[in-house]
């Protein structure tokens, strides 16, 4: 069985949250897409912490002072595979749970 294509605006995706099965696991940070003719295929998601305090702490971590003194962390980002993210409803995005 064949899944039809859907368009769905990439624009409108950036910085939706996506559930997993324990409730909110991530927010949609950027994609990587691929152009194919006329038309862009994505190839994965690029998810990033959720809420604001998890990217104000991503931000200080990075800061040339605290790199300096070797606190410094990186950000926490997931790249997701495409087929991985059910966009069924592309409001309310979802991680799909791998058997």
């Amino acid at each position: 069985m064949t899944v039809p294509a859907r368009e769905v605006r990439l624009e409108a995706l950036i910085g939706l949250p996506v559930t997993g099965p324990g409730g909110a696991f991530a927010r949609i940070e950027d994609l990587r897409v691929e152009p194919e003719g006329e038309e862009y295929l994505v190839r994965s998601y690029i998810l990033g912490p959720l809420g604001m305090l998890a990217k104000l702490a991503a931000f200080l971590w990075e800061l040339p002072t605290l790199r300096a003194l070797g606190l410094a962390r990186k950000a926490r980002i997931r790249v997701v595979p495409w087929e991985l993210i059910d966009l069924s409803d592309p409001e309310h995005p979802k991680l799909v749970e791998v058997a």
